[in-house]
């Protein structure tokens, strides 16, 4: 049997837990906040949430007139999904790989949040871009959410932070100032409890020249890049966050 890739191990239950630990309301209004500005789109416009996770942003979404599908490949994220919001007319989630995506000019925008690509190959990551270009209508929007390698180059090796109220992680991460990719191990330990989870990471992040490249290959038109959710332009490394938003083309 194949050894299963890390991606397909890391977005187990545990990981739901820590997620919505660590995703109050106040945060997801605001990152659907800054979609919602820089979509413009009019109500009942169709938006796929590209992985959606447990579905905050695709259900906020709904809740404002859209009509979104949220696609994961973890079961357990949409299996959250499913037990926390009720599907319907305007809300739908279905489990499958991004990279086996089949939509064609279905959607009028495309969202892919929280350093959501570059979990494989090159070759595979263009052509994960290339099925969510192709997902939209001519002149439909994408939005990726992504990490700033400026800033991220810059950050300590060994990282020890709070995951909400119930855990702590350890994170030792690598992050390779040639290749721009970002290796983490993670060490989740439990508040107040004995023993610890482990988790290992590994995505390609790019700079906003590399964007630009990508965007240009799988027809997509560059439209704006924002160093973070308040719609400030991008300077870099002047945040952890490097959003790109580009339209297809005609």
């Amino acid at each position: 049997m194949a050894r299963r890739r890390w991606f397909e191990r890391f977005f187990d239950a545990d990981y739901v837990a820590l997620l919505r630990d660590t995703s109050p309301h106040s945060r997801t209004r605001r990152e659907v906040d800054f979609v919602v500005r820089t979509l413009r789109l009019p109500a009942g416009a169709r938006i796929l949430d590209v992985p959606c996770g447990y579905g905050r942003h695709s259900v906020a979404l709904a809740r404002r007139g859209f009509r979104v599908v949220g696609v994961d490949l973890s079961r357990a994220m949409i299996a959250e999904a499913r037990r926390l919001w009720t599907e319907g007319p305007r809300l739908r989630f279905i489990q499958k790989d991004m990279r086996r995506l089949r939509a064609a000019g279905e959607f009028d925008a495309v969202i892919n949040m929280y350093t959501s690509f570059g979990y494989f190959s090159a070759r595979e990551n263009a052509a994960v871009l290339r099925r969510l270009t192709r997902a939209l209508r001519p002149g439909g929007l994408i939005v990726i959410d992504h990490r700033d390698p400026g800033h991220d180059a810059r950050l300590p090796q060994r990282l020890w932070y709070p995951a909400g109220p119930h855990r702590y992680v350890l994170e030792d991460r690598r992050f390779d100032r040639r290749t721009n990719v970002t290796r983490s191990n993670w060490l989740i330990v439990p508040a107040g409890r004995r023993g610890a989870i482990r988790k290992t990471t590994r995505f390609q992040e790019y700079s906003l020249p590399q964007w630009r490249r990508m965007f240009r290959q799988v027809g997509l038109k560059f439209v704006k890049a924002y160093s973070g959710y308040d719609g400030r332009t991008y300077r870099a490394i002047s945040k952890r966050r490097l959003i790109v938003v580009g339209a297809r083309r005609q």
